[in-house]
């Protein structure tokens, strides 16, 4: 029996090597942008957020993708690596807190409430987000797994389906980038650029969760989706 090709070997660490490198990058652009050091941390805060979100958007669509649309030439790579998508979504989420809380707890505590209501309320579903999210990927270990019982380790991370809509929501209630809301220390005014295209892509999250949920896959690229009955038959 043949060995897999190698970068279906090493996909996981190939996938936490390109997060270093985004790590190092974010950090670097945001200081060399930056008028100043505050201004540092909250291009910081921004850019973090905003790959977090991406990359737990990734991890989520790698299963119902697969799934439906079978004859996918990277459809194995995608089932690898989505565990190790959704650990460096946990990474950048807690780099995005502790961009935010270290220096505003610094510079002044106050400043964690006193932005008003909205703020408030995105900061309150931020942190059960966040706890969440790291208990997912603390889980994500194969030693995990194994303890859990697979139907178990299963059932703990179907909570990803609530933390999507709330990141969501979060976001858009914090988010500079998402057109409703920004917090006082970002300059200029809020635009719904990101907004629109992370509602895009968890549009056809969901649509491809559907479709999975009815057992539709898509069995050729020349063929309409059949129905698992159909295909069955």
């Amino acid at each position: 029996m043949s060995k897999p090709a190698w970068h279906l070997r090493h996909l996981r660490a190939l996938i936490y090597a390109g997060l270093f490198v985004t790590l190092a990058g974010i950090a670097y652009m945001s200081r060399s942008n930056a008028p100043d050091v505050p201004q540092a941390w909250v291009q910081a805060r921004e850019l973090y957020g905003l790959w977090a979100l991406g990359l737990l958007l990734s991890a989520m669509l790698c299963g119902p993708l697969s799934f439906v649309v079978p004859w996918l030439p990277i459809r194995g790579h995608l089932m690898l690596g989505r565990r190790a998508l959704g650990v460096s979504a946990a990474v950048l989420a807690t780099l995005h807190v502790g961009s935010y809380l270290g220096p505003t707890t610094l510079r002044n505590w106050h400043d964690l409430y006193t932005p008003g209501t909205l703020w408030i309320a995105g900061l309150l579903l931020g942190f059960p987000l966040f706890a969440a999210m790291a208990i997912l990927a603390w889980t994500s270990r194969d030693r995990a797994v194994r303890q859990l019982g697979p139907r178990r380790w299963r059932r703990w991370h179907s909570a990803v389906y609530l933390v999507l809509p709330g990141v969501l929501l979060h976001a858009t209630f914090l988010g500079a980038d998402f057109g409703v809301n920004k917090g006082p220390d970002v300059p200029g005014q809020p635009d719904a650029g990101s907004l629109v295209v992370m509602l895009a892509v968890g549009g056809t999250w969901l649509a491809l969760f559907v479709l999975r949920k009815r057992g539709v896959r898509w069995t050729s690229s020349r063929t309409s989706p059949d129905s698992r009955r159909a295909s069955r038959r």
